[in-house]
């Protein structure tokens, strides 16, 4: 096993900003089904499957589909449903672009001890890859 457990291929779109239009992830020995594959704006891979629209994911467990439409739409609720699950930390997958709840959502997870992280959706596919890997207790809320 090398140094870094995937090899993520970057794809551009060409233009100045240098945006992300597709990542595959090279896998190296994960004991999970539940692997991201690849990721483009819209949809994630894993295993033979094709989501479009959002989930949750977790090391054991594919929620699928997760009844959020937009990280706007973020409550205590359902981080209190996330809680339940004793992840380690919960990555929370924005969309295209980073953005943030409201601080005091967050307070069922701050509750239970439960780390958290904020980050795009391909930023966040990335990271639960590499905390899999780790076999971390990992759970990642990704919106689409």
């Amino acid at each position: 096993m090398g140094c870094c457990p995937f090899l993520v291929c970057l794809s551009y779109n060409g233009r100045a900003q240098g945006m992300i239009a597709a990542m595959k992830f090279a896998r190296d020995q994960v004991n999970s089904r539940y692997l991201i594959e690849a990721y483009e704006a819209g949809c994630i891979h894993i295993g033979n499957a094709e989501f479009r629209h959002n989930l949750l994911l977790m090391p054991e467990k594919l929620c699928d589909p997760w009844a959020l439409q937009a990280v706007q739409d973020l409550s205590e609720k359902h981080l209190s449903l996330l809680a339940a699950y004793q992840p380690d930390i919960v990555l929370l997958g924005s969309g295209e672009r980073q953005l943030f709840p409201h601080p005091s959502v967050f307070a069922p997870l701050m509750q239970a001890g439960i780390g958290y992280e904020v980050m795009p959706t391909h930023a966040a596919c990335r990271t639960y890859n590499i905390l899999l890997a780790e076999d971390r207790r990992v759970l990642a809320a990704l919106i689409l």
